[in-house]
């Protein structure tokens, strides 16, 4: 059966080693993903992913054939009078959201049917992207948990919104980190991962594929549901998998860390990797770093360990101390495709290897390295 429950650690990739992002790449701007309804005759918007640049004689109807969840980002609102400007985005049979700002604004709606759309006099122009027929998972702890042969009941998507409080006005989370593992495909299916509000963040994964994913936030957190503020939005589909979509397996867990667990974590990895600044303090302890293992023993990659050798591997890993630049490290080595071994390679050392990929050490790709036998 599938799972779809809340299970949330810590996780997060140090100043030392996270992957850096310009600023351009973490403005929060439209994919335009899907179908441009702009250009399409009429005012309905029937596919299932879609976007449109609207203005004030614009009129668009985001419309499914039964009731469904339906996500939609505005950006870019350009008016000639921020005074009187006014986007009315208007579910049928509810109450219209009035977007009286020139703010980015995400809003989620479930279970509709028709959305209709249009804009107030002054309103010169606005870009929206709309996403519907995904479930929707707002909380602290994330897991989706599908399981091949069998009945998929449901929607072949996720808007996934990771938060470190259940409820909290802001999301307060400084990194998201994913482990996504066991994929089982069918023949030229695909998962499909996008970080909405990070141009630039998207990851394409392919049959017994694992993937280690780290969620960069926006600097600017964008308004939610008019009352609220997020800064990290994840889709995660599964694309062109019928008629075959119930032999589709994979397990996908997320967790949201704070700026503190991301600095407590970043003391921790000097001491267990030697890398960048000596350690001062082998006896350090770091509930973080603790729950991010935790949190791979969960995922089942580190399947090929017996129990005790989940728990004390310290001992057994030859290569867990690597004095060398951490992206030539024997955990690093990348095939000329462009893909790793998977950590059960590395005998002895599978948590040592699955740690040093999550914590995002191997940033520079290598082809030299090589391989333990």
């Amino acid at each position: 059966m599938m799972k779809v429950s809340v299970i949330f650690t810590t996780f997060v990739a140090s100043l030392l080693i996270a992957v850096s992002f310009g600023e351009a790449e973490v403005s929060v701007k439209s994919w335009d993903l899907g179908v441009n309804c702009g250009d399409v005759n009429g005012d309905a918007c029937t596919s299932k992913k879609g976007y449109f640049k609207g203005n004030e004689s614009s009129f668009k109807h985001i419309t499914s054939t039964g009731p469904t969840n339906i996500y939609i980002h505005i950006t870019n609102i350009k008016t000639s009078n921020p005074d009187t400007q006014m986007v009315y985005v208007c579910p049928v049979g509810r109450m219209c959201d009035i977007v009286e700002t020139s703010e980015d604004i995400v809003l989620i709606y479930k279970n509709v049917n028709v959305i209709s759309i249009y804009a107030t006099n002054n309103v010169e122009e606005y870009h929206l992207q709309y996403i519907m027929g995904c479930n929707i998972l707002d909380d602290t702890t994330i897991e989706i948990d599908r399981e091949n042969g069998t009945a998929w009941q449901g929607h072949h998507c996720w808007i996934i919104i990771p938060r470190l409080y259940s409820g909290s006005v802001k999301q307060y989370t400084a990194h998201t980190y994913g482990i996504l593992n066991g994929v089982q495909l069918p023949a030229s299916s695909t998962i499909g991962i996008y970080n909405l509000l990070t141009i630039g963040q998207k990851w394409e994964v392919n049959n017994d594929e694992d993937l280690y994913l780290n969620v960069v936030p926006t600097s600017t957190p964008t308004s939610f549901q008019k009352k609220r503020e997020i800064s990290s939005v994840v889709l995660f589909e599964v694309n062109s998998c019928a008629p075959y979509c119930n032999s589709a397996g994979f397990k996908l867990q997320m967790s949201a860390i704070s700026g503190h667990d991301m600095k407590c974590i970043e003391k921790k990895q000097l001491c267990e990797f030697n890398i960048g600044k000596k350690c001062t303090d082998t006896n350090f302890k770091c509930s973080a770093y603790d729950k991010l293992q935790l949190l791979i023993i969960q995922s089942d990659v580190t399947e090929s360990l017996d129990d005790t050798a989940r728990v004390n591997t310290n001992n057994k890993c030859s290569m867990k101390k690597y004095g060398g630049a951490p992206w030539k490290s024997p955990f690093c080595y990348t095939y000329k495709s462009g893909k790793k071994p998977k950590c059960k390679r590395y005998q002895g050392c599978v948590m040592e290897c699955n740690m040093y990929r999550v914590l995002n050490m191997c940033i520079k790709k290598s082809t030299s390295n090589t391989l333990v036998t």
